[in-house]
């Protein structure tokens, strides 16, 4: 009796000691780490066809990238004067670099960034001017018909020939488009007027802009409106000897030729080139057509001068308001 008695208190103390000197149980989720991913650094890179210091369209874009770089503190990249060969690869060597925005500066790069993007889910791409949308491809584009248009009735109103041309680069929708807005314009002024549209097949080529200009004046064209980058420089010398006007393109022009230049159909393309980098950094990037008017104010004609009177000023400046407040229907060209 004794015995079994012993054996059992000797069993329960065992049993006390042995729950004593357990540790305790370390919960799963308490085991378990939590890791932390760090969030992507937002990068953008552009590629231009031309040289960023043409004073026209590349340099236009090439400002809109360094307020990207500056006002919103990322990393920027860019190539300039990239041949129509390299577009492509381009702009995929710059996503594939990890890059979360890529553009693509002008109408040239629609179709490469149209192959390009669907390889690429996680990085948006954007083209200006660009003809393609899709879940991460988008297009900017200023309403360039719209300003044009005002430049058409500036060279009507100032015409002394009733004939008034217009020299174009390539001929791609957004060069097609200023000319069609400027014929537009001109039209309204004056149905009966002569509207020369001419295209060089090339943007910077000086010997072809100034053959173009001598042979609109030679046909009795005094007013001339150009699209076109370093060609400007033909189409000015030649316009010096030919009692031509011209009316400047992107930027306010006047400074290169007092003498010659009317007004500019200034183009702030680096504004809504930012605005869309911003829309991309903050997370809001869409796949879409972002468009920006006369009533944004990323287009408008440049001050005018003591080269333009002041009823045409005043003339000018009340079609403006009627476009604005849609009086006046500008025509925009379907890509």
């Amino acid at each position: 009796m004794f015995r079994k008695l012993f054996l059992a208190l000797l069993t329960f103390v065992m049993i006390l000691s042995l729950t004593a000197c357990a540790s305790p149980q370390t919960p799963a989720a308490q085991a378990t780490e939590t890791v932390t991913q760090e969030p992507q650094v937002f990068r953008v890179a552009m590629v231009f066809p031309g040289a960023v210091n043409d004073k026209s369209w590349n340099q236009a874009g090439f400002t809109g990238l360094e307020r990207i770089k500056n006002e919103l503190g990322v990393e920027t990249a860019y190539l300039e004067q990239v041949p129509s060969t390299d577009w492509e690869e381009s702009l995929r060597t710059f996503a594939s670099q990890g890059y979360s925005l890529v553009l693509g500066h002008g109408d040239q790069f629609s179709e490469p960034s149209k192959k390009v993007a669907p390889e690429f889910p996680d990085t948006n791409f954007i083209v200006v001017n660009g003809a393609y949308t899709a879940s991460n491809l988008a297009s900017i584009a200023l309403f360039d018909e719209q300003v044009s248009f005002l430049a058409g009735v500036v060279a009507a109103k100032m015409s002394q020939s009733g004939k008034v041309g217009y020299i174009g680069g390539l001929e791609i929708p957004p060069v097609i488009r200023n000319g069609k807005g400027f014929e537009q314009g001109a039209k309204y002024v004056n149905p009966d007027i002569q509207v020369s549209l001419t295209y060089l097949g090339d943007f910077n080529d000086a010997a072809k802009g100034k053959e173009a200009t001598l042979a609109m004046a030679e046909s009795g064209v005094d007013v001339i409106f150009y699209y076109v980058d370093n060609a400007m420089l033909g189409i000015q010398e030649a316009a010096k000897g030919a009692n031509v006007k011209l009316i400047g393109c992107i930027f306010d022009q006047y400074e290169m030729a007092p003498d010659l230049i009317l007004t500019s159909a200034i183009q702030d393309i680096s504004t809504a080139i930012f605005e869309a980098a911003k829309t991309a950094k903050e997370g809001n990037f869409e796949g879409k057509a972002y468009l920006f008017g006369l009533d944004s104010g990323a287009i408008a004609l440049a001050p005018f001068r003591e080269n333009v009177p002041a009823d045409v000023v005043a003339y000018v400046n009340q079609v403006q308001q009627d476009i604005i407040s849609g009086k006046i229907t500008v025509e925009r060209m379907s890509q």
